[in-house]
């Protein structure tokens, strides 16, 4: 049947057309039947297949006699002639056609005869615009095509195997189909490459070369050794997972199924979005995860801002630069931002433990002091300890699972809390707060002892007392000039 599509429009494609014998009447009909279907260009990309809504539908069933057995014969009217029914690893149903001079791939569900009317219209007119097309079409080339069920038009794209791309039969502007700008055609071949491997993912009905399982085992190998080797590598996996990712591609077996290539594919996937980022193959290639192939305005704190993180010990400057060296050129990597909030998480916990004994600490010694003096900053220690740990501990709990998420959450959460004229500067101010109030209330509480000294009971212990404290201070002081050193910034 479809291998009469690629001539021109044949009758015998259309599921209710008219015979050839038909009359002029009819035939004129048909044409016009035919113009009314419309074809619009779509990536791999698009396929909705994660977003359809299908209701299940339960019931009890007659089973007939040896269902399902090796010797059961299905209805041979159960599929439509010359298609194939593949099951994809993950449980969708889609279809594929390799009667034709090309394959024909959809997930159309065909049975309907209303939707494979479309769908064959729809690759009718795919057939006669190759016929007319300037384009020369590869050597394996395959057609994905889906109907759409509330309109006349089918939405299609054409996937050369050979030089793993995806192509159209026309022009066609990048925006319309909602693809990110490139800089070059060059760079272009990594976006439509890794619509390619999206393809094969969603449809891997065809067995996986050895030679792109090799190609990939070696990309895994390359990328595990640099991120051992550098801390600034920009490959999307790490050490430890490159080598499960390896583990799982089979290069002993010839054979291929649909779970291996659907797994192939999927990292190839990542892989290809990684070189499209990163400029592979380009002059302004970004070959270290803080380095910036863009312009961007410079931000400069307000002079709140300043004010803020000057009363914050600077903690925000630094948590500020941690943060912007995750989000280079708006590109977040998951491995680098868990391990950042699994640290910061990890200092909150700890923050609060010490907020929660410096309260006790300070509830105690306001018992003890009657002295004004002491009993005010005693108060002042208290109450920032407590909003040390309820910052805290309102921090815990909203980023509880902060360091469990995937880049896509993570890249939309960083460009919400950007602000356009501080940058980070204020989320930095709020995850300093544990920290910073912490050390206020610690040096309160440092007051609060030192008033103790005029309480010495005779002159000998308040000058020991005295000596105590100034050497304290002393040590204070030399550390304080040593950590100001612009070196010391490199270890925050």
């Amino acid at each position: 049947m479809l291998s009469e599509i690629y001539t021109g429009y044949s009758g015998a494609l259309i599921a209710e057309g008219p015979s050839r014998d038909g009359s002029a009447k009819e035939k004129s009909e048909l044409s016009t039947e035919v113009i009314m279907m419309k074809l619009r260009p779509m990536t791999a990309a698009q396929n909705i297949r994660y977003d359809k809504k299908s209701l299940a539908h339960l019931n009890w069933l007659i089973i007939p006699q040896g269902l399902h057995t090796s010797g059961y014969k299905p209805k041979s009217d159960d599929m439509p002639v010359d298609w194939n029914m593949y099951v994809h690893p993950e449980g969708t149903v889609y279809y594929v056609n390799t009667s034709s001079e090309i394959t024909i791939v959809t997930d159309t569900p065909i049975y309907d005869p209303a939707a494979l009317r479309k769908l064959e219209e729809g690759v009718s007119l795919v057939c006669v615009s190759m016929s007319t097309s300037q384009t020369v079409m590869p050597n394996i080339v395959e057609l994905y095509i889906y109907a759409e069920p509330d309109a006349e038009e089918c939405k299609y794209y054409l996937i050369d195997h050979e030089s793993q791309t995806e192509f159209w039969l026309d022009d066609v502007e990048m925006s319309s189909l909602y693809m990110p700008p490139v800089s070059s055609e060059a760079h272009l071949k990594y976006t439509l490459q890794e619509h390619y491997w999206t393809h094969v993912e969603y449809f891997p009905h065809r067995p996986m070369p050895m030679y792109i399982r090799i190609e990939l085992l070696d990309i895994l190998r390359h990328g595990s050794a640099d991120q051992m080797t550098s801390d600034n590598s920009t490959f999307p996996f790490d050490a430890e997972q490159c080598t499960k990712l390896a583990a799982l591609i089979d290069v002993q077996n010839t054979e291929s199924t649909t779970y291996m290539t659907c797994s192939i594919a999927r990292i190839f996937v990542m892989i290809a979005r990684h070189r499209y980022d990163h400029f592979y193959g380009e002059e302004c290639v970004r070959l270290c995860r803080d380095q910036s192939v863009y312009e961007w305005p410079e931000v400069k704190p307000t002079s709140v801002m300043r004010l803020c993180s000057a009363l914050l010990f600077n903690f925000p400057k630094a948590m500020r630069r941690e943060l912007e060296l995750l989000y280079v050129d708006k590109i977040v990597y998951t491995i680098h931002w868990r391990a950042f909030m699994h640290t910061t998480k990890d200092g909150w916990q700890k923050n609060a433990a010490t907020c929660a004994g410096l309260l006790l600490t300070n509830a105690v010694f306001i018992g003890f002091v009657k002295n004004t003096v002491s009993m005010c900053s005693g108060m002042a220690s208290m109450m920032l300890s407590l909003g040390g740990l309820l910052s805290g501990c309102a921090l815990l709990h909203a980023y509880s699972y902060a360091d469990k998420v995937n880049a896509a959450t993570m890249t939309v959460y960083l460009r919400d809390i950007e602000n356009s004229m501080s940058g980070f500067e204020p989320i930095a101010a709020i995850f300093s707060l544990p920290k910073a109030l912490m050390l206020w209330s610690i040096l309160f509480l440092s007051t609060d002892i030192l008033t103790l000294l005029f309480s010495a009971p005779d002159l000998l212990n308040m000058i020991a007392l005295g000596i105590i404290a100034i050497l304290v201070s002393i040590a204070f002081v030399m550390m304080t000039v040593v950590l100001r050193r612009p070196s010391v910034d490199l270890m925050v």
